[in-house]
């Protein structure tokens, strides 16, 4: 796969910025979108699959997803498995420390 290598400068904007970032070639069309939320999100994943270390959830992250589950229910009402999948996955994407899983030690 071609890799591009980044200057300092440049892997110093993308490693700071908040949102995404527009990538433009050298006439300033416009040849990609980095977002380095999901960058770092890859590079945690990556870490994760070359060490297969298992899983688990504390309880605090159980009972703090249980309690946004019902909070959500009390908004919306009943809703569908699909929907509390999703609902739960992006609870564990917005605050991993807070919701996702921990890896044993």
């Amino acid at each position: 796969m071609p890799e591009i290598v980044l200057t300092e400068e440049q892997a110093r904007v993308l490693a700071g910025a908040g949102t995404t970032v527009v990538v433009r070639g050298p006439s300033g069309a416009t040849v990609g979108v980095l977002d380095p939320r999901e960058a770092a999100m890859i590079a945690r994943a990556r870490q994760r699959m070359a060490n297969p270390s298992p899983r688990y959830y504390t309880s605090a992250a159980v009972t703090a997803s249980l309690d946004a589950l019902q909070v959500e229910r009390d908004r919306i009402g009943p809703f569908d498995a699909a929907y509390a999948l999703e609902f739960v996955r992006r609870l564990e994407e917005s605050d991993p420390e807070k919701y996702g899983p921990r890896e044993r030690m």
